[in-house]
């Protein structure tokens, strides 16, 4: 229990602290948020809706939980970060149980949920309004309850059940992958075991009865009622455009996911290399049937995304908890050997640290501009170099274990420092304060003009119609039913019906309107917030 209570307490400091101190950011919490919100508004518990028409970009399980947390804890950051933070704990408890299970070692186990619950890219998702934190916890709870099933006969039943009540809540919350990144990592290895038969059960067939009841009666509600829009959108363009199609060409390069894999596993990225490697010479004698479940896990993930040319981080989180687990337990393995890497991880890490808090206070004033104050950088680089010159005394003293503990905390000084400066980051990835300089009106309905990014934050925050200004551009990747003015022509038609226009514009935005003539129109300028413009458009009458 006491090692439990050392993973709920790191969960609750990595996923749960602070997380009403930053407004919901742009692009992607205020849409979640927004449809939620806009569901409720509609009182509509089926149909996701945003800028009040139907939208199919995702399944409904995560606005479902969105809508509750905002009943009981109001529409605040914190409420729409609660479940996902909820789910990130479940997810460390669940590698965890999974471990005890595989490994029948509870250090090992223990050590997998630090080393999940203290990297980078879980505990970013786990801070954040995405799918994604409920999705992989989803699946990974599939994982869980197949190990189950397969490790002890007894529990057989309950663990098959499982495997597709879970694969089924996945599929609720993502979309198909839901179900078939896990039944092909179980298939990868059941075939590998020569054990393939051991599907060939009435539980199987009860658990994908009960997964499909789960899962279909959402799809089925929206094909009834929506036919081929669903399809056209959920399917065609949400699915399998995807795959042809990069939303963000930079990330479309092949090696986008070991890279993340990587860097998303900071500061544990050392250890889980020398795990690969370990894991990579041991195919030469074979693996233990835990350790390749695992690499059948690693796989069937990569298969799923890889191919596919849209691209981003959050994508392969599902392979992270696999990879908590090959670290975990690699570290356990290298701590009870006295193995040299230890060392040279904990030292190579610190010298990192080290470089980078003293680089922080040279790099202070190119930042000026975003960080007027230098106090949260002093304190960054008195926490980095400290908590370096700690894991040295103690790989010095031949006491790595403490070392890795002062590890597991390497991103709490990055977090901490992230609330100092609140107040000056806030208004470059929210809309929130630049929404607070639009003018609003009680009861009446107007529309402002947006560039694209901030569209979803702005109807968030304020309400309003929104139009937004992309010249030469389209619509987004996933359309909105919403008008884009992607012409002049389009814009001024615009300005001149409205007569008196808000808009909240990017630099190329400001200009376009800036350059319309200055005997139509008047452009006043009424704040400038971060990277975004307040403006006033009036349309003059013809003289």
């Amino acid at each position: 229990m006491k090692r439990v209570l050392v993973l709920i307490a790191l969960s609750y400091v990595f996923f749960f602290f602070g997380n009403n101190f930053l407004s919901l950011t742009d692009p992607d919490e205020v849409f979640y948020s927004l449809t939620a919100k806009e569901m409720a508004a509609h009182g509509e518990w089926m149909t996701p809706y945003i800028f009040d028409q139907p939208q199919f970009e995702k399944p409904v399980f995560t606005y479902w939980l969105l809508r509750v947390a905002f009943e009981f804890g109001g529409t605040n950051p914190f409420s729409a970060r609660f479940f996902p933070a909820l789910f990130a704990c479940l997810g460390v408890l669940g590698v965890y149980a999974l471990g005890l299970l595989g490994f029948k070692d509870e250090r090992k186990a223990f050590w997998s949920g630090v080393v999940l619950c203290t990297g980078a890219l879980y505990v970013g998702l786990g801070k954040t309004v995405f799918t994604d934190m409920v999705f992989s916890v989803f699946i990974l709870y599939s994982f869980l309850a197949f190990f189950l099933a397969y490790a002890d006969p007894r529990r057989k039943a309950l663990g098959l059940v499982g495997f597709y009540v879970f694969a089924g809540l996945a599929v609720l919350t993502k979309g198909p992958l839901g179900l078939l990144i896990p039944q092909a990592g179980v298939i990868l290895f059941l075939l590998y075991r020569r054990q393939l038969n051991f599907l060939y059960d009435r539980w199987t067939a009860v658990g994908l009865l009960v997964g499909a009841a789960i899962a279909l009666p959402w799809y089925t509600a929206m094909f009834n009622k929506y036919g081929q829009d669903f399809i056209q959108e959920f399917f065609y363009n949400d699915h399998w455009r995807r795959l042809f199609q990069a939303e963000h060409k930079g990330n479309d390069r092949w090696f986008f996911y070991p890279m993340t894999m990587l860097m998303g596993t900071f500061p544990w990225t050392l250890f889980l290399g020398a795990a690969c490697v370990a894991l990579y010479k041991k195919l030469k004698w074979g693996l233990d049937g835990f350790e390749y479940f695992i690499l059948s896990w690693v796989i069937a993930v990569f298969a799923a995304f890889q191919p596919a040319h849209s691209k981003l981080t959050s994508y392969i989180l599902p392979l992270f908890p696999a990879l908590a687990l090959l670290t975990g337990g690699f570290i356990d393995d290298a701590l009870a050997s006295r193995s040299r890497v230890v060392r040279v991880s904990i030292f190579t890490v610190a010298a990192f640290m080290l470089i980078l808090g003293i680089g922080v206070l040279f790099a202070q004033p190119l930042y000026q501009k975003y960080l007027p104050s230098s106090m949260p950088v002093y304190f960054l680089s008195a926490l980095l170099v400290t908590m370096a010159g700690g894991m040295v005394m103690f790989v010095l003293k031949e006491k790595p274990a403490p070392a890795l503990g002062m590890l597991s905390l390497a991103l709490l000084p990055f977090l901490l420092t992230a609330f100092m400066i609140k107040g000056d980051l806030e208004p470059y990835v929210s809309t929130m304060t630049v929404s607070q300089y639009v003018p609003h009106y009680p009861g009446q309905k107007t529309t402002l003009l947006s560039s694209k990014p901030y569209a979803r934050g702005l109807r968030y925050y304020t309400g309003q119609d929104i139009t937004v200004l992309d010249i030469n551009g389209g619509n987004y990747f996933s359309p909105h039913p919403i008008t884009i003015l992607t012409t002049t022509g389009q814009l001024t038609d615009f300005l001149q019906r409205q007569k008196l226009t808000y808009a909240v514009l990017k630099k190329g935005g400001y200009k376009a309107v800036s350059n319309l003539p200055s005997d139509r129109f008047k452009v006043s300028l009424l704040k400038a917030v971060g990277y975004n413009y307040v403006l006033k458009i009036e349309s003059l009458p013809a003289s």
